[in-house]
């Protein structure tokens, strides 16, 4: 069989054969001639020559022709083959995002004025937790199964990839309500037990839905509501289908206005700082986590969960965090050995500029880094990658330590506390409010704590709030203790004044933690 590499090389090659053959017959009836001229009866050598010559070229010629449309018939084909392979995406044979979204647009631009169209946005839940826990063959896995309950549950769809682990679905529907039913039913058949390798598969996913023509007939809108619509599900915890409301708009606008007058307070140095006391089991004040507060000339308080979540969808959790260090270094600096623990989020961890911002501000403000804790979440943690592994890495080699924050809400086990590079753990105050009134929960602090201190980690009970509570972690050998029972968040003087000796003040902190 005939081997192509190149065809378009091969086709070259054969039109230079045929030249060269055509010369090399031209050269043969003109030794011919040069020979007959000198010897007698040399013109029906001549004509023998030329009629050669004519056969020769005709043979060439036929198989050339058979050649060339052998070749483009093989071009034609593995051109085919070609776009094929660039439409489809490679793990799981549907569309990809370029492809998908020509089609659905050309689906809308062709809209009948009584046809409605469902744009259902699929985000596969936790499939970093998949792959990092089962490598990425099974990820695959998860997809393309994701993929087969979309096809089964709604065959006649435009299905498309359009990221990592999301998927779009465009389909013919009646109503609105209609979409989220059939969105329903595709995650009722995902939640079905699926075996890969003989590993269980139980997969969820949180879907946002956008419809046309009511909400709009292009389909960048229609992406964007959609987008919006999923992340409500997100917000309101995964595994759920959520329609697109105009009121999302007025949410996205309010978010844009936060988002200006946070980068505004930043810049002015509107921001403030509150620190929530740690104290050691016989009541010495060991080091205070700094809580950032923003009092709006207007507005008056935001609390931080109405404003961090915000920051964090953009680049403006890299000027805050800074702010946020810089403020706790400076505060603390002359409170000598008091530890300032300060939270980092995982958007702050995506980017390598996390540990030169750390470098540089310790090295403006003076703060010895062995006296600075940085907090993450057990969330955090669960999802990091081996990029952020190395950046906490160089952040414990310059000095910090890492504290692991809501630990037990994740489900991540005592295996974890060997492998994740920190220095302590915050028992989540979900276990600890519990602690007196349900046996389950004493004897997980008490094993956590014996773990911990086996590892050589410290350990903080948050969210003591009765002076029994506060007793149980002690006796479950818990060191360090932390909750409204012992202090309330304080301004830095009256932390200043309690390593005087005074008290901590009485009066309420005007934002939650």
């Amino acid at each position: 069989m005939t081997s192509f590499k190149d065809p378009r090389s091969t086709m070259r090659l054969s039109y230079v054969s045929l030249v060269a053959s055509l010369l090399a017959t031209m050269s043969l009836v003109g030794l011919g001639l040069a020979s007959a001229s000198f010897q007698e009866g040399w013109l029906p050598q001549l004509l023998m020559a030329a009629v050669l010559a004519v056969l020769t070229a005709l043979f060439w010629a036929g198989r050339l022709h058979r050649l060339v449309v052998k070749l483009f018939r093989h071009m034609q084909t593995s051109e085919i083959e070609q776009a094929r392979a660039h439409d489809r995406d490679v793990a799981t044979g549907v569309l990809t995002r370029r492809v998908f979204i020509a089609s659905c647009e050309r689906c809308l631009k062709s809209l009948a004025p009584a046809t409605g169209y469902a744009l259902i946005l699929v985000d596969m839940d936790h499939l970093k937790q998949i792959n990092d826990a089962y490598g990425h063959d099974m990820g695959d896995a998860a997809l393309r199964h994701l993929t087969t309950v979309a096809e089964q549950v709604v065959p006649s769809a435009i299905l498309g990839r359009v990221g990592g682990d999301e998927f779009a679905l465009l389909t013919e529907c009646g109503k609105p309500e209609a979409a989220r039913q059939l969105a329903g039913r595709f995650l009722t058949e995902l939640d079905r037990t699926v075996y890969h390798a003989g590993r269980p598969l139980n997969l969820s996913a949180s879907i946002g839905i956008a419809f046309a023509p009511d909400d709009s007939s292009f389909f960048g809108e229609l992406m964007h509501f959609a987008d919006l619509a999923l992340y409500e599900s997100k917000r309101n915890g995964r595994a759920q289908a959520t329609l697109f409301e105009t009121e999302m708009l007025r949410d996205q606008k309010q978010n844009r206005f936060i988002e200006r007058e946070l980068r505004a307070a930043i810049l002015l140095n509107e921001l403030e700082l509150a620190y929530q006391p740690i104290v050691t089991g016989d009541g010495a004040l060991y080091g205070c986590e700094a809580l950032v507060r923003w009092r709006h000339p207007a507005r008056g308080i935001i609390a931080p969960m109405d404003f961090i979540p915000i920051a964090e969808q953009s680049l403006l959790i890299d000027l805050l965090g800074e702010w946020v260090f810089r403020q706790a270094c400076r505060d603390g600096l002359a409170a000598e050995p008091l530890i300032i623990g300060v939270n980092f989020s995982a958007s702050q961890l995506k980017r390598d500029d996390v540990v030169s911002m750390v470098e540089r501000v310790l090295f403006e403000t003076g703060m010895p880094a062995r006296r600075v804790v940085i907090e993450i979440t057990e969330s955090v943690a669960m999802n990091a990658n081996e990029n952020v592994l190395r950046r906490l890495r160089a952040l414990r080699a310059l000095g910090l330590r890492i504290s692991l924050d809501d630990f037990g809400t994740g489900y991540s086990g005592f295996s974890y506390l060997r492998s994740f590079p920190i220095d302590s753990i915050k028992i989540d105050r979900s276990f600890v409010t519990k602690l007196g009134a349900s046996e389950a929960d004493d004897v997980l602090i008490t094993a956590l704590a014996s773990v911990a201190n086996a590892m050589g980690l410290s350990i903080v009970a948050e969210g003591i709030e009765t002076e029994e509570q506060m007793l149980l972690a002690r006796m479950a050998g818990c060191k360090l203790l932390q909750g409204y029972h012992i202090a309330r968040p304080q301004s830095w003087s009256a932390i200043e004044g309690m390593l005087a000796g005074a008290p901590p003040t009485e009066a309420a902190d005007s934002a939650a933690a």
